[in-house]
């Protein structure tokens, strides 16, 4: 799809954020998968990275055959680039100029960044009452840890999430899906904007949404929360019941080195497994904390005596909660997936094919619709530059001091 297809782009209808403006000012996944999921829905993003150098994940690999990263390209699909360098006067000043027109703000600078640069919310918000200012952060805008440098791995331990990871032999491992930055992060960034966005509906204000990815993945915590404040035993590797504690929600290997997932956890459908595997035997033991090595052996071995495919072959349509565990490449194949349109395949400018995830969530009377391919870098500068008024002459100028 090219980014001036404009029947393409229109042919769903208007998704549900038409007509809201949101700046993207912020770096790698957080931030950018919050704004992909809002210019899917129909948000107008304009992503303002830095002149020459961009978004850090533009240089991640592998590229794709228009040079930019493979990940970028997926995170970034349906909005518009504008350089702009806030470290000078002139494109500090074009980003106040932006504000005025903006809905939404979202940046993952470390706090205090943006207002040492007099770009921080007190001062944006002056400019534009309205605005949503969205800062997705480590540790938040303030306490003990605020100014500490982080990743996902980091927020996943401090939250303690990682402690009941992996097994009693292994100790804590760390998962394959950035749950921090995801889940702690650009979901709930999101859910502050569209919490704001309806507040402003009532008040005419915006607001500041102070997003702390350790905090999220805490709140994340409810379930064991629960039973950490009735036991008063933290949640250990491999003994709990959602994390590989008990025979009948885990995974076991088939006979031909693939894997199959048993998410057996209801009585009835842990019995009906048993009576299709003629185990009848092993239905009382489901929570008898005393026999889940000796079930886990017994169904680990029966398991283990078919390929993965054999298994599917008997067991898909019955419920018993076993699915295959798929590869990426399995997953994107997935009828399911395609048919539902969450894998979609989108073209290069070079007629490649580049296979993305789609739109979700979906919605019945306003559905989303993937953008156009990820722009390069500075792309839009000269059409958004022009729709704030700014002439050619004036363009150049600003190019010439490195303001864009």
């Amino acid at each position: 799809m090219s980014r001036n297809d404009e029947e393409a782009w229109g042919a769903y209808g208007d998704p549900p954020l038409t007509g809201l403006r949101v700046l993207d000012l912020s770096r790698l996944l957080p931030g950018g998968y919050c704004t992909l999921v809002l210019a899917d829905l129909g948000a107008d993003v304009i992503k303002v990275e830095e002149p020459g150098r961009g978004d850090t994940l533009r240089a991640w690999p592998p590229p794709a055959s228009n040079g930019i990263s493979g990940p970028y390209l997926a995170l970034n699909r349906g909005k518009r680039s504008l350089t702009c360098n806030l470290k000078n006067p002139d494109g500090r000043e074009v980003l106040r100029d932006l504000v005025r027109s903006a809905d939404v703000l979202v940046e993952s600078f470390r706090p205090g960044v943006m207002d040492r640069l007099g770009t921080g919310y007190a001062a944006l918000s002056e400019i534009n009452p309205r605005l949503i200012y969205a800062a997705i952060s480590g540790f938040g805008a303030d306490g003990a840890r605020a100014q500490l440098a982080g990743h996902d791995l980091n927020y996943l331990a401090i939250s303690g999430a990682l402690s009941f990871s992996g097994t009693t032999e292994s100790g804590p491992w760390q998962p394959g899906v950035q749950v921090a930055d995801l889940g702690g992060g650009a979901l709930l960034a999101l859910v502050a904007v569209l919490a704001a966005l309806r507040a402003r509906d009532r008040s005419g204000r915006g607001q500041f949404c102070d997003v702390a990815m350790s905090d999220g993945v805490l709140s994340w915590l409810t379930v064991h929360a629960g039973a950490y404040a009735v036991s008063g035993r933290p949640p250990q590797p491999g003994r709990e019941l959602l994390n590989g504690g008990y025979a009948c929600y885990t995974v076991y290997e088939c006979s031909d080195g693939l894997s199959v997932a048993v998410g057996a956890l209801e009585t009835g459908f842990f019995a009906t497994l048993c009576q299709v595997l003629d185990l009848p035997e092993l239905i009382d033991w489901q929570y008898d904390r005393d026999r889940q090595e000796e079930l886990r052996a017994r169904l680990a071995a029966v398991f283990a005596s078919r390929s993965r495919a054999d298994w599917l072959d008997w067991l898909t349509g019955l419920d018993v909660c076993v699915t295959p565990v798929q590869d990426l490449a399995e997953a994107y194949a997935d009828p399911t997936h395609r048919d539902r349109g969450v894998v979609i395949d989108q073209q290069l400018a070079d007629g490649s094919t580049f296979s993305v995830p789609g739109v979700v969530p979906r919605l019945s009377a306003t559905p989303g619709v993937p953008g156009p391919v990820a722009a390069q870098l500075g792309a839009d500068t000269d059409s958004v530059l022009a729709d704030l008024g700014r002439d050619t002459a004036a363009i150049a100028a600003l190019r010439a001091t490195g303001a864009v």
